[in-house]
């Protein structure tokens, strides 16, 4: 009998052990799909995956010297409204084009056939900093905005009223300045400028072909002895 009971004990004792190892491996199993989940979502919310979008203004200049400046500036604003751009100013040797900025380099090339490249230049300007400062101006200004236009609804004392909306009336015209920055902003980005220069090319007097005839002259002896 004693050695049944022995037996018994044993089985008892082996079941809570085997019962006892499954529950803590389920909760630790548990805990740490909960620890993952909470550690993803919440401690790094798309910081891996999102990448800030920089605000960056490219203009150019290119300076040309051409045969005949006649019909030129034309030529230029013909090429530009081919791209989706347009002409802000010209004159007859030089012409300020807006473009997309994604055609700028292209648009440069083909400027470039017209005559001989004198000068060449791209810029630069980066103005994320700025441009996300405006914003977040721009969001609590509309918020401060939002806020007393509820006062407005309770005020009921004229004194009050008429505090509430000299502050509107400020805050419209921040909201209005902010909106106008960043749009000019926004346009920048989108459309690069580029100023397009034209230098004719000089031609030589009389005087001057004589002294080009005997320079071509002295050189062709030159080649043949």
């Amino acid at each position: 009998m004693n050695v049944i009971k022995n037996k018994l004990w044993i089985v008892l004792v082996a079941l809570l052990s085997l019962n006892f190892a499954c529950t803590q491996q389920a909760y630790e199993t548990a805990s740490i799909e909960k620890y993952e989940v909470k550690s993803d979502k919440n401690l790094y919310p798309e910081s891996e995956n999102r990448q800030e979008e920089r605000k960056i203004i490219y203009n150019g200049s290119i300076s040309i010297e051409v045969k005949k400046l006649a019909e030129q500036t034309k030529q230029v604003i013909e090429k530009a409204k081919a791209q989706g751009g347009y002409m802000v100013n010209s004159d007859i040797d030089r012409v300020t084009i807006r473009i997309p900025a994604e055609k700028l380099n292209s648009f440069m090339d083909e400027i470039e056939t017209f005559g001989k490249l004198e000068n060449r230049n791209v810029y630069s300007q980066d103005i994320t900093d700025e441009y996300s400062d405006m914003e977040m101006r721009l969001d609590n200004a509309e918020k401060a905005r939002k806020r007393y236009l509820e006062l407005l609804e309770q005020a009921k004392e004229v004194s009050d009223i008429l505090a509430i909306e000299k502050e509107l009336e400020r805050l419209n015209g921040e909201i209005e300045r902010l909106k106008g920055q960043t749009n000019s902003y926004d346009k920048q980005v989108k459309y690069s400028s580029v100023h397009v220069y034209f230098t004719e090319k000089v031609k030589p007097g009389p005087v001057g072909y004589i002294f080009v005839g005997l320079y071509k002259a002295v050189k062709f002896l030159f080649v043949r002895g």
